[in-house]
């Protein structure tokens, strides 16, 4: 095995004039800077919904029970609808009538399961799961129509990851109607493309509190300028050229010209994740999910963490790097659940989710010496 760093990764707080932002600065700026590299890496966002409507089509109970809803959401004349359900635990926790949620919008999968909906009502978090399909398909020898497509017609450039972010953006309006959810403590987690997804809404919508992109790969939570061969199927790892020819309907057109010139990009993805602070960030990746560049994955995490160093939440950003390949089953969810239980119980992060498994790779990330 080989692998090239392409670059450094850039400072997420170096100003045009060479000058760093202070703190405050970035906060001010969080939606400038992610309306332009939003723009170049998935195409921009589709508009803000201006009509949100929930109807619960079911008549179970709301505690220890599965709800079912009905979401329709869009503009005033033309709007879509999908389905979403609610596991909650049973009576209120420690009192209370609301219950933390995790969100879990890869209905397409079938991996949030009874096992993960037990566990995390055993700790006292809800499960609601979608399928965010619902908002635009996967489809790559089909155009970009249907779903979002036909609400927005007129906004053309932005890409199915976008839509399917809109979509847990959308559920966090949804939960403001449905009362037994506390929605100030929103967990969501997705799977591989489900993990890009995430990781966008999350730098989006700063209500989602934390967060959990799995195994996202390149185009997630990994870095542009990180690259290895010489193992997996492929005998290498997936990078921008791969994307845009086997996925061009995840990828903003912005980005296609760097193809090849990775280090020339003014980002990389850990803004992204820079942009999550100084809320609850928790990366997973499976150590031995080579073509997702699991290396890459912990030189991305790198950026997150020394973003989150500088803006004086360090303890917010974690990371577990497991053996095993490309999965997201009940380890993975409980690593999150039990992240999520953590912060909200004010505890530290746990020893295991600090733990560097690459110590053999120098990954420089003292953008004060620039």
């Amino acid at each position: 095995m080989s692998y090239k760093i392409l670059g450094k990764l850039p400072d997420p707080f170096r100003k045009a004039d060479g000058t760093r932002m202070t703190p405050e600065e970035w906060y001010a700026a969080r939606d400038e800077i992610f309306e332009r590299i939003c723009e170049t890496e998935y195409g921009g966002m589709p508009p803000r919904p201006e009509v949100v409507e929930v109807k619960r089509l079911s008549a179970g109970r709301v505690d220890g029970g599965v709800n079912v809803y009905k979401v329709w959401a869009g503009t005033k004349e033309r709007q879509l609808s999908f389905r979403m359900d609610i596991s909650a635990p049973k009576g209120p926790i420690d009192g209370r009538k609301k219950y933390p949620v995790l969100v879990a919008g890869d209905g397409c999968y079938t991996t949030c399961e009874r096992d993960t909906i037990d566990a995390a009502c055993e700790m006292g978090i809800a499960v609601a799961r979608f399928d965010r399909l619902e908002l635009a398909h996967d489809d790559m020898k089909a155009p970009r129509e249907g779903g979002l497509y036909d609400i927005y017609p007129e906004h053309t450039g932005f890409t199915a990851i976008s839509a399917w972010a809109w979509g847990y953006m959308t559920v966090m309006d949804a939960f403001a109607q449905i009362p037994h959810i506390d929605a100030e403590n929103v967990g969501i987690t997705g799977h591989s493309r489900g993990g890009k997804t995430v990781l966008l809404a999350a730098a989006a919508d700063p209500r989602i509190k934390f967060v959990c992109p799995n195994n996202s790969g390149c185009h997630g939570a990994v870095s542009h300028r990180f690259y290895e061969e010489g193992f997996g199927h492929a005998g290498k790892t997936e990078e921008i050229s791969d994307m845009f020819k086997n996925f061009p309907l995840w990828m903003g057109e912005g980005l296609r010209e760097y193809i090849g010139r990775e280090a020339e990009l003014p980002y990389d993805m850990h803004f992204f994740g820079a942009l999550v602070a100084p809320r609850y960030y928790l990366q997973c990746e499976g150590m031995q999910d080579y073509w997702i560049n699991p290396k890459g994955a912990w030189m991305n995490f790198c950026g997150v963490k020394e973003a989150y160093r500088y803006l004086g939440c360090e303890d917010n950003a974690a990371a577990w790097f497991r053996p095993g390949k490309h999965r997201h089953q009940l380890p993975d969810f409980t690593e999150f659940l039990n992240f999520m239980r953590a912060k909200m119980d004010g505890m530290p992060t746990a020893e295991h989710l600090k733990i560097n498994p690459y110590p053999e790779l120098e990954i420089d990330t003292d953008w004060t010496k620039e």
